[in-house]
C-alpha cells in the first residue's frame, strides 16, 4: 500500500514542478493572523515612483516548504508595499535550473534568470568553503546556540562573504537540524551505518564527515531523490523534518533519527545588481520585508518540526528515534577530524591563513 500511494505521490510531484505559482494563489501564511501582508508590509515613504520589476525567487524545495512559503510572503509584501510595482514570481523546486541547487546559485549570482533566493549554506559551499563552517558536526546543541550565532559575529561574517559575490543577504533563514532516514533499519550508533548507501547533497565537508562515520556516502540531486529511494538506488537520506515532508520521503523511507548532528541555514539573498536599482527607501522597504519573510519562515519551520515528528510518532509511517535513544558520542568520536579537516581546507584551497580559519570557526562554537 506504501508503495502503491508512493507511486501516485510521485507522479503529483512530477506535475506540479512543472508549472510556476503565483503569488496570488493561496497560502500557508494565508491561514494566519500573525502574517498578514496587508497588514505587516513596509510602508514607502520615499516620492519618488518605484521602477516597474519583476523578479524571480528561487528556491530548492517544493511548493509547500517553509522556504517557497517565505518567497510567497515576500511577493504579497513586496506588491502591497510598491503598490504593485514589484511582482515577485515564486519558483520552488530549482524549476529554472532543471533540479540542481548549485546552477540556482550561480544563476543568482549571474542576476539574469533569477534575482532573488533562499539557499542552503551546503549548496553555497560549492562557490566558498567558508560556507561550510555552519555545518560542522555538532557544533549546535539547539535552537538557543544558532539564534546567538546567527544574529551575532557568525551570521555578520557569511553575510560579509556573500557580498563578495555581489548578492545582499537580507537575513538568515532555516533549513534545520538534518536528521538522518532510511529504509533498513534505525540509526543509532555510528556503526549502524556500515552499510547504509545514503544520499548525500554536493557539499566536501558533507562527504569528509560521511567518510569518517564509515557510511557508502554519495551525491544526488534532490530532485532525484525521491525516485532513487523509490527503487532502491539509494537506502536513506539526510535532511530537516520540512523538507523530509515536503517532498514526501516519509512515503519511501521506514525509519528516522532525530540526531541532530548538524545544522542547515538558508541564505535570503537578492542579487546586487538587482538591489542596485532602488533608491536607499525602497532598498530600507525591500530589507524589512525581507526580514518579515524570513521571521515567518524560521517560526513556521519550528512549529512544523514539533508537529511533524508528533504526527509520524503517532501515525507509525516511519519508526522515529529520538536524540535521547542515540549514542550521539559515537558519532561525535569518529568526526572528532572534521574541524582539522575544515581548517586545512580553508588554508589550502581558500588561502586563508591558520589564524584567520580558526577565528572563523571559533565565530560558530558556542
Amino acid at each position: 500500500m506504501k508503495k502503491a500511494v508512493s507511486l501516485i505521490l510521485a507522479g503529483m510531484m512530477t506535475v506540479s514542478a512543472a508549472a510556476t505559482v503565483s503569488a496570488a494563489d493561496a497560502h500557508d501564511y494565508d491561514l494566519s493572523d500573525q502574517y498578514v501582508a496587508a497588514d505587516e508590509a513596509a510602508v514607502y515613504e520615499g516620492e519618488e515612483p518605484w521602477p516597474e520589476l519583476t523578479w524571480n525567487y528561487d528556491c530548492s524545495t517544493g511548493e509547500t516548504s517553509t522556504w517557497a512559503q517565505a518567497g510567497y510572503y515576500f511577493a504579497a509584501l513586496m506588491n502591497e508595499s510598491s503598490g504593485g510595482a514589484v511582482q515577485v514570481e515564486v519558483y520552488p523546486g530549482e524549476q529554472l535550473t532543471n533540479g540542481d541547487q548549485v546552477a540556482g546559485i550561480q544563476a543568482l549570482m549571474d542576476g539574469d534568470t533569477l534575482q532573488v533566493s533562499m539557499h542552503s549554506n551546503l549548496i553555497y559551499a560549492n562557490f566558498d568553503p567558508r560556507f561550510n563552517v555552519v555545518s560542522l558536526p555538532y557544533i549546535f546543541e539547539n535552537y538557543d546556540d544558532v539564534d546567538a550565532v546567527m544574529n551575532g559575529e557568525g551570521g555578520e561574517a557569511l553575510k560579509n562573504v556573500l557580498s563578495e559575490y555581489g548578492l545582499v543577504c537580507l537575513g538568515i533563514g532555516e533549513n534545520g537540524f538534518r536528521q538522518i532516514t532510511n529504509s533498513k533499519k534505525p540509526i543509532t550508533t555510528v556503526a549502524d551505518l556500515s552499510d547504509i548507501k545514503m544520499r548525500i547533497c554536493s557539499n566536501d565537508l558533507c562527504a569528509e564527515v560521511y567518510k569518517e562515520w564509515g557510511c557508502d556516502a554519495s551525491v544526488m540531486n534532490w530532485s532525484e531523490t525521491y525516485t532513487a529511494l523509490q527503487q532502491g538506488t539509494v537506502d536513506g537520506e539526510e535532511n530537516p523534518e520540512t523538507a523530509i515532508d515536503s517532498a514526501s520521503v516519509q512515503d519511501v523511507q521506514d525509519y528516522i533519527s532525530l540526531w541532530n548532528a548538524y545544522y542547515d541555514c538558508l541564505f535570503f539573498c537578492i542579487n546586487g545588481n538587482a538591489y542596485d536599482q532602488l533608491n536607499d527607501e525602497q532598498k530600507a522597504v525591500v530589507a524589512a520585508n525581507a526580514a518579515k519573510a524570513v521571521e515567518y519562515q524560521k517560526a513556521t519551520n519550528r512549529e512544523k518540526v514539533d508537529a511533524l515528528v508528533a504526527e509520524w510518532s503517532e501515525s507509525g509511517v516511519m519508526q522515529v528515534t529520538k536524540l535521547e535513544e542515540i549514542d550521539s558520542a559515537s558519532f561525535k568520536d569518529a568526526a572528532a577530524g572534521a574541524a582539522d579537516w575544515y581548517k586545512e581546507s580553508l588554508v589550502s584551497g581558500k588561502g586563508m591563513s591558520e589564524e584567520d580559519a580558526q577565528a572563523l570557526i571559533d565565530a560558530f562554537q558556542k
